[in-house]
């Protein structure tokens, strides 16, 4: 919009349509702050349907009112930038075209008759070869984020389970020494017990299932709760928590441990032991020492029993 500004002293035409290239500008600035705040920021599609709105009207207003005497020329970039300018549903988008096409060719037929059916066959050919171009690059496009959104799954999740893996958790104990990261007020580690004897006992197949159910029994739970749940390996997981006090905490890893025992695995049932640490308001600079102090009240857990909930430094079950 501004660049043609600075031709005008060398073009008396542009010379005539400065004051609509300056108030198309000021709009699109207006705009873009507009669009900066954050409740209006959500509705960013519309704001680009407003945004090439304004630019087919300033298109026609060129074709139509300051050259009536000359063919469009603006308006026919505009049909083919228009789909390629964003991603939206292609009918919505191709609506939208359709539309400002009726606009201009009632515009034209009654502003410019001379020139009328040569504009609307030009804008025709040009809205039908941009739309047919941007909806097949809107689905490109979508394909694509599509397989790079499977592939970021599928380079974080544990397949068996479903959770987190080991690389989520060390990517996300690395994000954590960041300052602006939500700091986890406690973590959980949890691991199953005798899940060696029960391999042994009812087959791999079958540990893969226990692994796999109690999976779902955990993603259930963070759904529940502020938790994030990741296989550290082997039958071992570790949970972050966020927001709880320490009894809280303590009150969602016994709920933890009543649901996994509670599940039924082919007729099969297993226990896990929960090691619990707090953290709170503590300035943590290695979680690793957190899930360390947590592995240490998981074993704490072992030692007395099995099938409890302890906190470290103490040994304390709220079973």
């Amino acid at each position: 919009m501004l660049l043609p500004v600075l031709a005008a002293p060398f073009s008396k035409t542009k010379t005539d349509a400065v004051p609509v290239y300056l108030s198309a500008a000021a709009l699109y600035f207006i705009l873009f702050f507009i669009f900066k705040i954050p409740v209006i920021k959500k509705h960013a599609l519309g704001g680009l349907y407003i945004c090439f709105s304004l630019f087919f009207a300033f298109a026609i207003f060129l074709s139509v009112i300051h050259s009536p005497n000359m063919r469009a020329t603006v308006l026919l970039g505009a049909f083919c930038i228009m789909p390629l300018g964003f991603i939206d549903r292609p009918y919505r988008m191709n609506l939208f075209a359709a539309f400002w096409l009726a606009v201009h060719t009632i515009s034209a037929f009654y502003l410019k008759p001379q020139y009328a059916l040569d504009d609307t066959i030009n804008c025709l050919c040009f809205a039908i070869l941009g739309c047919f171009i941007g909806n097949i690059v809107v689905w490109v496009r979508l394909r694509s984020y599509e397989a790079h959104r499977l592939l970021i799954i599928e380079k974080e999740t544990d397949v068996l389970t479903g959770l987190y893996n080991r690389r989520k958790l060390f990517e996300t104990l690395a994000a954590l020494e960041t300052t602006s990261a939500e700091k986890p007020s406690g973590i959980l580690m949890i691991d199953i017990d005798h899940f060696k004897d029960f391999n042994d006992d009812y087959g791999h197949s079958a540990g893969d299932k226990c692994l796999s159910r109690l999976g779902e029994v955990f993603s259930i739970s963070a759904q529940n709760f502020r938790l994030h749940f990741y296989r550290y390996g082997g039958e071992e997981f570790v949970a972050m928590a966020y927001g709880y006090s320490e009894k809280e905490l303590l009150s969602i890893a016994e709920s933890l441990r009543i649901a996994a025992q509670s599940t039924d695995i082919d007729g099969h049932h297993t226990t896990i032991s929960i090691g619990v640490a707090y953290c709170g308001d503590e300035q943590i600079k290695n979680y690793e020492n957190v899930i360390d102090r947590a592995d240490k009240a998981v074993y704490a857990a072992k030692r007395s029993g099995r099938n409890k909930v302890c906190n470290e430094p103490n040994e304390i079950s709220v079973r």
